[in-house]
């Protein structure tokens, strides 16, 4: 479940133009930037996490595993796209394929395990209309009874392992034996990473930006959630970023994470209000003969006046907001930063003929 909509947001600090780390010194001829180096180890622990995680999921007992699952998986899109330039390797895009059918097979457990948290954490309040709520989670314990066995045998059945392995041996291998794509972002160092999250932040951003205006004329389920998909990309990649050390992607990340747990509860808000309209609608073939009508409309008096509140509270820290006015001004300067230009790739049999032209040259002198 998202966080709650009282989370509090902390000020962003000035950021200053866009500096990063100092790499240690090395010979790029012999060693790989520290920034490949970098991206590597982030695209494996969380790669490690995301299996790690599987056992989790399937024992079908930690309500917030499957949550944690889809949350690896965007994650790891994210840095895979930053890894593996393009053309990617045919295994990476099995990799990916298979991370985003991974996410769409527990969308609806996460959903449905989002709103057992609220009724329980409205149980445990004893907020008014308790009763209502002890309903509601009896109905959402059998439903997601239902939606497990389905959801868990489809993700029995995507194998991940294979991709798994290829991805660890790619970064086991030395730099002669990886492919093209590896020697590229050896040979560019810094270049290709930075020009990479460049690319991505100017997208990720676009997108965000944009589902914020829409929102305000729109505010439907269906523009939130994709503006909830949108923040989760930006704050993934600048998550990235804040580890390469990018000055200012630290903040800009604080900021993040409040509007996402904004953005979290308003749109699980909106699955509860559909969720419990349908109910009205259809009580026979929902199965759920103990809860009253009155109870449920109640219940969606109820989560109407939270929604409102979130709602409210999330226009009120976009757009015109000093912190959201100082991130696009950060977002900004990242853009305008521009690394050096990454040397076209040699074509197949050039590599070879420039050192015979070389070893010619040598001969001839």
């Amino acid at each position: 479940m998202s966080a709650s909509a009282n989370t509090v947001i902390h000020p962003i600090k000035p950021v200053t133009p866009i500096r990063t780390a100092e790499p240690a010194k090395h010979d790029p001829g012999k060693q790989e930037s520290w920034e490949w180096v970098k991206l590597r180890k982030i695209a494996l622990r969380q790669m490690d996490k995301f299996i790690d995680l599987l056992p989790l999921v399937f024992r079908n007992e930690d309500l917030t595993a499957v949550n944690r699952m889809r949350v690896t998986c965007r994650r790891l899109e994210e840095i895979v796209d930053l890894v593996y330039i393009k053309p990617r390797p045919s295994h990476i895009k099995k990799l990916r394929r298979r991370l985003r059918l991974c996410r769409k097979t527990l969308g609806k457990l996460r959903n449905c395990d989002a709103l057992l948290a609220l009724a329980k954490s409205s149980i445990a309040a004893k907020r008014p209309g308790s009763d209502a709520w002890e309903a509601l989670q009896a109905y959402l314990e059998q439903s997601r009874s239902r939606i497990a066995a389905v959801s868990l045998e489809k993700l029995g059945r995507v194998n991940l392992a294979l991709p798994y392995l290829r991805m660890k041996r790619d970064f086991s291998l030395t730099r002669k034996h990886r492919g093209h794509t590896y020697e590229a972002a050896t040979r560019a160092a810094a270049g290709i990473v930075y020009r990479r999250i460049v690319r991505s932040l100017d997208d990720r951003w676009r997108n965000f930006a944009d589902a914020v205006e829409k929102s305000r004329h729109d505010p439907c389920e269906h523009v939130i959630h994709g503006m909830r998909i949108a923040a989760k990309r930006l704050r993934y990649l600048t998550e990235v970023m804040a580890k390469l050390h990018i000055e200012g992607s630290k903040e800009a990340l604080d900021w993040l994470k409040s509007v996402q747990a904004t953005i979290g509860t308003w749109h699980d808000l909106e699955i509860m209000e559909r969720m419990l309209r349908d109910i009205v609608i259809h009580k026979n073939s929902f199965h759920v003969e103990h809860m009253v009508v009155e109870h449920i409309e109640r219940l969606i008096r109820h989560n109407q006046e939270t929604k409102r509140d979130s709602a409210e509270r999330f226009f009120q820290i976009t757009r015109h907001s000093p912190d959201y006015q100082q991130v696009k001004r950060w977002v900004e300067l990242v853009l305008a930063f521009h690394p050096r230009k990454v040397p076209p790739l040699p074509k197949r049999g050039d590599k070879h003929k420039a050192q015979q032209a070389a070893s010619r040259a040598g001969s001839a002198n």
